[in-house]
């Protein structure tokens, strides 16, 4: 189902910034505009505020299932940064975005109904934010990409299971109600996870080479793991 829309009620004076989430990236990460990636939403309201565009409903519902985002700007890319020539890199700020709901079970059907002509031949699909995860911060859509059955388990594996312990505490419990924010941003496991590479062990050895991609020529980025 298409969703259509007014062209003039769209500009970019009229496109908001979720500012917690965005100084958890700048903060947290230490990641500039141009690995700032929407993994996660609150509801649909959340993400035609801060993300981009439905343009169609694959599967309708209340709420709905599953949808297609396009994103409203894509932001000027630091073309210093290794990561970006990389051709599996043109996923993180795809124009053309799956997101479905956090209980919606059939997100493969609908992933092959936006692109049908994609070889999914021994991929999985991945819901970029565990999911467990997403509950218990409040995200009810998120955004998901294939990756080999390799960097899908990888990523499954300890990384996944300390996200979950940690907002399972009582504090983050409390943070994350007393100060939701209504996207979340990809962090560098994330970003990892979406290049289909294998995130790693309890060392993290994948992610460690992500950073060589995004941080060798970012001096901010750069700076902010010095301090």
């Amino acid at each position: 189902m298409a969703v259509g829309h007014n062209e003039k009620e769209i500009t970019m004076s009229t496109i908001e910034f979720d500012e917690r989430a965005k100084e958890k990236a700048i903060t947290d990460y230490g990641f500039p505009p141009c690995l700032h990636i929407p993994i996660a939403a609150i509801d649909e309201d959340s993400i035609k505020r801060f993300i981009g565009e439905i343009v169609d409903v694959l599967v309708p519902g209340l709420p709905n299932k599953a949808l297609v985002v396009q994103p409203y700007k894509t932001p000027e890319l630091d073309v210093r940064m290794p990561i970006w020539q990389l051709k599996e890199a043109a996923v993180l700020h795809h124009s053309k975005q799956v997101w479905v709901h956090v209980n919606y079970s059939d997100y493969r059907k609908a992933y092959i109904k936006a692109f049908p002509s994609e070889n999914l031949s021994g991929l999985v699909l991945d819901h970029v934010l565990n999911r467990r995860v997403a509950r218990l911060k409040g995200f009810n859509y998120l955004r998901i990409v294939p990756i080999s059955k390799g960097a899908n388990s990888s990523s499954g594996g300890l990384s996944e299971k300390w996200g979950v312990e940690y907002h399972s505490t009582p504090s983050m419990l409390k943070k994350n109600k007393e100060y939701p924010a209504f996207i979340q941003y990809g962090d560098l496991a994330d970003i990892t996870k979406m290049l289909n590479l294998k995130t790693g062990g309890s060392i993290q050895d994948g992610v460690n080479d992500v950073i060589k991609l995004v941080f060798v020529y970012n001096t901010f980025a750069k700076t902010k793991l010095e301090k």
